[in-house]
């Protein structure tokens, strides 16, 4: 018989789900661009949107998005829908950035720069999006656990209670960890999921990868992980004089549970059946950066 230690595992976090986790709309106007600092001033921002999300910003303004220069485009004219990562100021100013680590760490020498527009306000829609799966850190504890509602189907005439077998799934879970807005490799900050519960308009959903254990950790042994989207019910601190901030996040699953066991967990399927390899991680901070 094989015994497994708790290093064998750990827990990996896409912001998002496989989708969209919702959207948020918003009216730019002349006045909300800021061509010296490449900021975009967006209404809720600060409520919804963090440093390191990845948006798809829309409009069915006939004058497309007409504040990003056409040459981010292809081909180089103003479209309508644009992709970029964000970095989120404390007044909800959002800078555009090609990648994840660019906007983590406000490389202002990668920026996307944003042009001046006259006329009426562009009505856009902001969607807020993840593809990749970020090791979550600082974790000491995690619990899951699965339950099966059964269903009485019992009739006025049995003598006997009859309960269906296949009733209902449900899961539900806890997190403990160490606080910290840092985080380096392929590590999410455990301050995220501090943030995510804050998500006012778009929710709190996410996708979450409990492994119990981890090949790329333990060579010798497979991935056998859970695979669900969970949004947070609850998050908890813990200070104590002398010891560490600790964290702890409650959460409740949304969609289908999968036990998986050996299936790679950051390949994106393609209609033929093959796949391709997401983006890889890099090193990154999880910190406000002066503009």
């Amino acid at each position: 018989m094989t015994f497994y230690l708790g290093k064998h595992g750990n827990i990996r976090l896409r912001r998002g789900t496989d989708a969209f986790i919702g959207s948020i709309n918003a009216s730019i106007k002349p006045d909300d661009i800021n061509t010296l600092l490449e900021r975009l001033g967006v209404d809720d921002a600060t409520d919804n949107l963090f440093t390191g999300d990845r948006v798809d910003i829309a409009t069915k303004d006939s004058r497309g998005l007409a504040f990003i220069p056409a040459s981010n485009f292809s081909p180089p004219t103003i479209g309508k829908v644009f992709s970029a990562y964000i970095n989120v100021n404390a007044a909800g100013g959002l800078r555009l950035f090609p990648s994840f680590v660019d906007s983590i760490n406000n490389t202002r020498s990668n920026e996307i720069d944003l042009q001046a527009f006259t006329g009426d306000p562009i009505d856009i829609v902001i969607s807020v999006r993840d593809v990749r799966f970020n090791i979550l850190g600082n974790v000491s504890r995690y619990e899951f656990n699965t339950s099966r509602d059964s269903v009485d189907l019992t009739a006025l005439s049995d003598k006997y209670r009859q309960q269906h077998s296949a009733g209902l799934i449900s899961g539900s879970g806890r997190i403990e960890c160490a606080f910290d807005h840092t985080t380096g490799s392929t590590e999410e900050a455990p301050m995220i999921m501090l943030q995510v519960i804050q998500r006012l308009d778009l929710g709190c959903a996410f996708d979450i990868a409990l492994y119990l254990t981890d090949k790329e950790v333990v060579p010798t042994v497979p991935n056998i992980f859970y695979q669900t989207t969970a949004v947070t019910t609850n998050t908890g601190i813990t200070v104590e004089a002398g010891g560490l901030v600790s964290c702890t996040i409650d959460f409740v699953t949304t969609e289908e549970i999968k036990l998986i066991i050996g299936k790679p967990s950051e390949y994106i399927l393609k209609e033929d059946d093959d796949r391709i390899r997401v983006e890889e991680s890099l090193d990154f901070l999880l910190q406000e950066v002066t503009d």
